[in-house]
């Protein structure tokens, strides 16, 4: 099923200017027009964003300083605006070991992302947000979408890996910040 994102207001959090400009253009290659996504570099300034913006969605990055994205993501979830408290969030990170996913599970986030990301993986996570909605649940030490996966959702997310399900809008472009290293180098397909 095809989604309408152009009323979609996004609120991107990511310390490298870099990643911001990625997601950008992904979001816009989704549909979401530019004047719906507001960007900032760290949490403290996210949480400013965030009262003043009213996102639909927030997509943020791990770590950052002076305030991370677990951080924010748990200030998010225990807001005064109780609706608020709701707000979908993406967590993206290149820490993929699975206790940092549940580090992340565990502040309330909706949906991890790993890098590198691509338009294509950006998508099924907000597809899952749309399709897959979860409870929310609140507790002492707890509040965000109930950490369970349903059956259905994870055997859509095993044909989306194995590439049955999503669109194709290729990998994230290489930072043109970060020079290539030895340790970067491919063998030759020839050799």
């Amino acid at each position: 099923m095809a989604y309408d994102f152009s009323v979609l207001k996004v609120l991107v959090v990511d310390d490298s200017k870099y990643m911001r400009t990625v997601f950008r253009e992904f979001l816009n290659a989704l549909g979401i027009k530019r004047g719906n996504i507001v960007e900032c570099p760290n949490g403290e300034d996210a949480m400013e964003a965030f009262h003043i913006f009213k996102p639909d969605l927030i997509i943020t990055d791990f770590l950052m300083e002076p305030v991370d994205g677990l951080e924010l993501t748990r200030k998010i979830r225990r807001d005064e605006n109780e609706l608020a408290s709701f707000t979908p969030i993406i967590m993206c990170t290149g820490y993929t070991e699975p206790a940092r996913v549940e580090e992340a599970r565990d502040s309330g986030v909706h949906e991890v992302l790993a890098k590198p990301i691509t338009a294509e993986r950006l998508y099924a996570r907000i597809r899952n947000i749309i399709e897959y909605p979860r409870d929310f649940e609140r507790s002492d030490d707890y509040i965000g979408p109930d950490r369970r996966r349903r059956t259905e959702e994870v055997e859509d997310q095993k044909r989306e890996a194995d590439g049955v399900i999503g669109i194709d809008d290729g990998a994230m472009p290489p930072d043109p910040a970060e020079a290539d290293t030895a340790d970067d180098a491919q063998p030759d397909a020839a050799a």
